[in-house]
This record gives C-alpha cells, sequence and structure tokens, in this order.
C-alpha cells in the first residue's frame, strides 16, 4: 500500500516537473521567437539602410565623376584660353611690326618719288599733264607741279592710275590702312572712366 502511494506520488512529482519544464521551455520558446523576430527586424533595417547608403554611394560617386569630367574640362578649355592668348599676342605682334614696317617702306617711297618728273600724265575727265612733277603725297592724295600750274589730285581709283595708288599705298584700301584697322580690331576695348560715386557733376 505504501509502495502503490510512493509510486503515485513519484508520478505525480514527475508530472509536476514535466509541467512546469514544459512552461519554462514554452517560455523560453517565446522568447526566442521574440529576439528572433526583433533580429530579423533590425536585420531588415539594417539592409534597407545599407541599401540607402549605396545608392547614396552611387549618387554621390556619379556627382564626383561629373565633378572630374567637369574639371577636366575647365582645365582644357583654360589651356586652349591660354594657346589662343598667346597666339593672339604673337599675331598682334607680328601684324604691328608689318604696319611698322609698311609705314616705314610707304613713307620712304613717298619720300623718294618727290621730285620724280612724269613725261605725260593722262586722268580720266581732265586733260593731260606734261612734266608733271610729283612735289607731295598724302594718304589720299598726290599733287603735282606741272607747265599749266598746280594740281591736287585726290587718290582714287578713278582719277589716279592703278600703279601710283598701289606704288604709293594710297586710298581706303591701301595695305598700311588696312593693318591698322586689323589692330584696332584686335585691341581689347578701353573701359570708359566713369564719375566716382557720390560726386555729380556741375550744371
Amino acid at each position: 500500500m505504501f509502495e502503490f502511494r510512493f509510486s503515485s506520488f513519484l508520478k505525480a512529482l514527475l508530472l509536476l516537473a514535466c509541467i512546469i519544464g514544459g512552461c519554462d521551455y514554452l517560455a523560453k520558446l517565446d522568447k526566442l521567437k521574440t529576439e528572433i523576430a526583433e533580429l530579423k527586424t533590425q536585420a531588415d533595417t539594417a539592409r534597407e539602410t545599407a541599401e540607402l547608403r549605396r545608392q547614396e554611394w552611387t549618387e554621390i560617386k556619379a556627382a564626383k565623376d561629373k565633378l572630374d569630367q567637369l574639371e577636366a574640362r575647365m582645365t582644357e578649355v583654360i589651356r586652349q584660353r591660354d594657346f589662343l592668348d598667346t597666339k593672339e599676342r604673337k599675331l598682334t605682334g607680328e601684324i604691328k611690326y608689318m604696319a611698322d614696317s609698311t609705314a616705314a617702306a610707304v613713307e620712304n617711297t613717298r619720300k623718294f618719288a618727290i621730285g620724280t618728273v612724269i613725261p605725260e600724265l593722262r586722268l580720266p575727265g581732265r586733260a593731260a599733264l606734261y612734266n608733271a612733277k610729283i612735289f607731295k603725297i598724302n594718304d589720299d592724295s598726290i599733287s603735282f607741279l606741272h607747265e599749266e600750274g598746280v594740281a591736287n589730285l585726290q587718290a582714287r581709283t578713278d582719277e589716279l592710275p592703278v600703279e601710283f595708288v598701289q606704288k604709293y599705298d594710297l586710298g581706303p584700301k591701301s595695305i598700311h590702312g588696312s593693318l591698322l584697322r586689323l589692330l584696332d580690331e584686335l585691341s581689347p576695348p578701353v573701359p570708359s572712366k566713369s564719375a566716382p560715386a557720390g560726386k555729380t557733376q556741375g550744371l
């Protein structure tokens, strides 16, 4: 009888231990599931954050590549500008040298032409000049002494022979004048001087 009671007690005790152990296991299992869910949420958040960082890095890298390209283009533009500035200064110097040389050559040619006698000079719409002697040459005219007095002739192709116009570099199409106009176009514009601030001109 005692053994039966002890056996029943032992079974009850064993059952109670199983129940307590099962409850503890279930509690731990629920806690583990909760932790796993939290870890999964954190992993998803970390993955989303990593994806956002990856997109941001891609955008930053693309922006940096564009900036590098712009810097390279700017460097090339500056190099070309400096090259063109150097070429322009060189060209301007050459044109100025040519203008000065042409002016000196034209002046010498005109100076040596003074006193030259032309036996017969025929001009359109005018009477022929005999023994016409050159005594003055300007940029747009030649003055002659001749048997009938003094004539001041404008340096136009319809009056003076073409060889005169070309030889003495006369008229609006002269080489020296063209070089001077070209120099003027190449020269940078001079900034206009404005009145100082706060000062007004009197009436």
